[in-house]
């Protein structure tokens, strides 16, 4: 039987809910004797309270405490989601996307990661789920090549993206999410030959093919599009509070619930609107948005777009914009102990693919902090 992810989690949640035909209950039972490993792993997912848990999360998905999280700490109701308030069904799909995140990031590697007080952290990877039209929830991770058929729109899985471009895409309606957790990344290609970088914690909507005036996607958290060129069809980004109208050009967004947002403009022209503003942008202009209004400055838009080349650039910012994307990208909560460390700044460049130890020592030395890891929370105190 395959170790599949996905597959594997619906076994497991039928099982729960006992609707296991005589077969899936033979592939369970043999993937479960396979190893120690899987009888543990399997025991923990049905154990007494777990699926009361997953039908109590209403705007997250959530596994136990110590698995790789997938939306940690986000408890909202504006997230873009297909289906309204969640009831059995749906903590049945918190349950099996849960599962199945925790089977792609503990075992891909072969590594349970599961920490110990003081543990190490593992960097992030690529990793995340694709919501199909008709719901179904598929798992995706690097060493994931396939071709997903969706009516008459084929879909192509490339390891670390989804292609829409190259396959037939002749689709009436339809709409896929693309929900990438915290620790993951992923890339996808729309139908239109517009290329998409999805940071950690990102959840991008968008149709299966572009059939009207206007292309138009729907963004929560960060993304980096490269958008291919139709002047008679204008691409449109609406993230947050604003809305970005582009022809062809490149372009961060930055939308996360409860911080500022950004339109970070790298080539090419924008438009900019967020209520009343509008604001066309150039090269090398930043708009910020927040509950004080707009602000437009210049900015080093190396500094703002450099996570998808693996890096971390940053340039003058203060430390808590800092532990913000690094915790997001290792999947650790950082609480800063002294008022004073929120007026810190940093400057540097840094391996995104680097241990996190390797990370937090690089800002000790060149900064008036020191760092106590408790699993995966992070205590920052001034020096």
């Amino acid at each position: 039987m395959t170790d599949y992810p996905f597959q594997i989690a619906v076994l497991i949640q039928k099982s729960i809910v006992g609707v296991l035909t005589d077969e899936e209950q033979r592939q369970l039972t043999q993937w479960v004797a396979e190893s120690d490993e899987h009888a543990r792993m399997y025991q923990e997912f049905v154990r007494a309270g777990f699926l009361e848990k997953a039908r109590s999360e209403h705007y997250q998905f959530q596994v136990e405490e110590g698995y790789c999280r997938f939306l940690s700490g986000k408890q909202k109701s504006d997230r873009l989601r297909i289906g309204k308030r969640w009831g059995s069904a749906a903590a049945m799909g918190a349950l099996i996307i849960g599962v199945a995140l925790a089977f792609l990031f503990r075992t891909q590697d072969g590594v349970d990661t599961n920490l110990p007080v003081g543990g190490v952290i593992k960097l992030g990877k690529t990793g995340a789920v694709l919501t199909l039209s008709d719901g179904q929830q598929v798992v995706l991770s690097d060493s994931l090549e396939t071709r997903l058929k969706e009516r008459n729109a084929d879909i192509c899985v490339r390891g670390k993206r989804l292609d829409y471009s190259s396959g037939d895409t002749v689709f009436l309606g339809g709409y896929n999410t693309i929900t990438v957790p915290r620790g993951g990344e992923y890339q996808l290609i729309l139908a239109d030959g517009t290329r998409v970088w999805l940071n950690a914690e990102t959840e991008l909507k968008y149709p299966v093919a572009f059939t009207g005036e206007v292309r138009e996607v729907m963004l929560e958290g960060e993304a980096y599009f490269e958008v291919a060129k139709n002047v008679s069809r204008p691409f449109v980004v609406k993230a947050g509070q604003l809305d970005i109208k582009v022809l062809g050009t490149s372009f961060n967004v930055k939308a996360y619930p409860s911080e500022t947002q950004q339109a970070t403009l790298v080539q090419g022209k924008v438009e900019v609107r967020a209520e009343n503003y509008f604001r066309e942008l150039q090269p090398g202009e930043q708009l910020n948005y927040s509950s004080e209004g707009p602000e437009i400055r210049k900015v080093d838009v190396k500094a703002y777009t450099s996570w998808k080349d693996q890096r971390f650039v940053f340039n003058d910012d203060l430390l808590e914009e800092v532990i913000h994307k690094i915790g997001r990208w290792y999947d650790v909560e950082f609480i800063l102990r002294n008022p004073e460390v929120r007026e810190i700044r940093f400057t540097g460049n840094l391996p995104k693919y680097r241990e996190l130890e390797q990370v937090l020592n690089k800002l000790e030395l060149t900064t008036h902090i020191r760092f106590v890891q408790d699993g995966r929370v992070i205590e920052v105190f001034a020096e």
